[in-house]
């Protein structure tokens, strides 16, 4: 896509119903090299996705945590970005250097780009963790989501079996760790939670679910 292919000749269908995969490889990488010499190298996905925003609801775009090309040719298309840390000396050392990303790419790329906010990941609830995220909340210039994702291993073993934490078979905590994602997702594209969650889960009940 990034040298020139459509979006239908590369896409993949995924293992859930109306879902595409536009996987990265190898070629990802040399496709960076070559477009360091082009014209527009930055807008290239932007170009590529054009023509395809009617055909999805929603398009997400994995980056790794790099400013590279790749990584500003996501961030020169989307519309929102989401930041996804871990607790620790590093994401608070790259919050700054983060917020002055976005905003060269904001000025001289994308003018309507948007944070969304930061979801922090592998929460593993020590007093250490706790007085990182304090720190990270209190710098972060952007809203810090609630509640954390926890350290969970059914969250890496149903990624790896790909299956959703829905389809996790007999583990409250895979329920868990989905009404976590949830719970951001309500935050995110304002659904309702509860209708969301009794659909998803209809032998639970959440009648007092808390909002």
């Amino acid at each position: 896509m990034l040298l020139g292919e459509r979006v239908h000749d590369v896409e993949v269908e995924g293992i859930w119903e109306g879902l595409a995969v536009l996987p990265g490889n190898s070629n990802t990488t040399k496709a960076i090299q070559q477009l360091h010499t082009e014209h527009g190298r930055e807008y290239r996905l932007k170009e590529a996705l054009a023509d395809s925003m009617g055909r999805y609801d929603i398009i997400l775009i994995d980056c790794a945590p790099s400013l590279e090309l790749h990584t500003i040719n996501a961030l020169a298309a989307a519309h929102r970005a989401l930041v996804i840390c871990q607790p620790g000396k590093f994401s608070l050392d790259g919050s700054s250097q983060l917020q002055l990303s976005f905003d060269s790419v904001s000025r001289y790329y994308n003018p309507l780009l948007t944070v969304a906010g930061v979801i922090v990941n592998g929460n593993r609830n020590t007093l250490t963790h706790k007085a990182w995220i304090g720190d990270l909340a209190e710098a972060s210039p952007w809203r810090v989501f609630t509640p954390y994702v926890p350290y969970w291993s059914v969250i890496q073993d149903a990624m790896e079996a790909g299956l959703g934490l829905d389809e996790w078979p007999g583990d409250d905590k895979a329920r868990q760790a989905y009404e976590i994602y949830a719970r951001h997702l309500a935050h995110l594209d304002e659904i309702e939670l509860r209708p969301h969650l009794e659909k998803m889960f209809p032998k639970h009940d959440y009648s007092t679910l808390e909002s």
